[in-house]
């Protein structure tokens, strides 16, 4: 039985022979340096992450760019400038960007004053005055004159002459009055019947500075006097007198016009009155200040806009306005024209109408502006 005796020796052997193999080779390494004196190769740092375009800081001149572009509206105001001592004041320092400073209100526009004229509501009919027929002998035979009232051959129309007394610039004088003459006796004729049918008598004489641009448009057409004694035929004339188209030079051209306005030897026919004139009239006159400003409030925008506008109406017998529209002629601006007929769509006229049948009849209105200033002056 020597086997059951041997194992435990055996074991006991095997654990002595690892221990002294362990001690031994502790013995023979050497000693471990400490960590920070380990040869290490140096790690790699890790890429920078890239930042996306939209989070990237962007330099000095991109900063400004932005800035100034963002903000669109800011070249649709005017803006005074800013003075030289204070251009440091709204620097950012380093950046170099320019602060915005807050843009200052815009000057108001001068106020205008609205020239508002009517005439009777009247039937519609044929206004204009009569020209000098073919066979005058006959006509001067008919009237018994050979000569005006103004010494002058006979003429039943109204006489409109343009001199232009001076010009400095491109074109010559002598070339826009032949121009002015030309182009302008019907508009300017216009502006005159209208205020004749108001005072038969009416004459004088309007004097404008005006401004022409070298292709031959009139730029400006300012009055510096006039001895007509109607302001709303005085600024139609100048009014008028911005639509024409003249002489152009090489230069723009400034000049000195007169426009002379003369009556007939016949008056300038009046349409007849509708029945209940006088009545509609005044009716009509308690909506002038919402027209007034349905007018006012387009000369921002179109400061030349004005002229005679006509309204045709159709009254029911109650007083009930069945119908306002145009009539023939036609106002410049048409959405003066829709504010208007807006506001005389719900007035509310007299009955003018018998039993249940309507009426009607043609209402004219003339819509001239100045700037608020003392009275027109007389020309010299």
């Amino acid at each position: 039985m020597p086997s059951r005796f041997l194992r435990p020796a055996l074991a006991s052997y095997v654990l002595v022979l690892a221990s002294t193999s362990a001690v031994a080779a502790d013995a023979a390494l050497p000693p471990v340096p400490p960590v920070a004196e380990i040869p290490v190769a140096p790690v790699p740092a890790p890429k920078k992450k890239t930042a996306p375009a939209s989070e990237t800081k962007p330099a000095t001149t991109v900063v400004t760019t932005t800035t100034t572009t963002t903000i669109p509206a800011l070249a649709a105001v005017a803006v005074e400038p800013v003075a030289p001592s204070h251009a440091g004041a709204g620097a950012t320092g380093t950046s170099g960007a320019t602060e915005l400073m807050p843009p200052q209100a815009p000057a108001p526009p001068a106020a205008m004053h609205v020239v508002l004229v009517d005439e009777l509501p009247f039937k519609a009919t044929h206004t204009r005055a009569r020209e000098l027929p073919e066979h005058a002998e006959h006509e001067h035979g008919r009237h018994g004159k050979h000569k005006g009232r103004h010494g002058r051959p006979f003429h039943p129309a109204p006489g409109i002459v343009v001199d232009v007394l001076e010009a400095n610039g491109g074109a010559s004088a002598a070339d826009l009055q032949r121009d002015a003459r030309n182009v302008g006796y019907w508009p300017f004729r216009h502006c005159y019947e209208e205020g004749l049918r108001r005072n038969q008598e009416m004459g004088g004489k309007v004097s404008l500075d005006v401004g022409v641009a070298p292709g031959g448009a009139v730029q400006s057409a300012n009055v510096t006097g006039s001895s007509v004694h109607d302001d709303s035929v005085t600024l139609c004339v100048a009014r008028e007198a911005s639509h024409l188209s003249l002489a152009g030079g090489e230069t723009a051209t400034s000049a000195k016009m007169t426009v002379n306005l003369a009556t007939g030897d016949e008056p300038v026919p009046v349409p007849h009155a509708a029945p209940h004139a006088d009545d509609l009239r005044e009716a009509l006159h308690k909506e002038w200040p919402a027209v007034s400003q349905c007018y006012a409030g387009e000369l921002a925008k179109h400061p030349d806009a004005g002229g005679r506008m006509e309204l045709r109406f159709r009254v029911k017998s109650g007083g009930e306005i069945a119908e306002v529209a145009e009539n023939d002629s036609r106002f410049g601006d048409v959405d003066v024209t829709r504010c208007v007929l807006g506001v005389y769509r719900t007035a509310k006229l007299p009955g003018v109408a018998h039993g249940s049948h309507e009426a009607s009849f043609v209402y004219a209105l003339h819509f001239e502006a100045r700037p608020e200033a003392p009275a027109l002056t007389a020309a010299k």
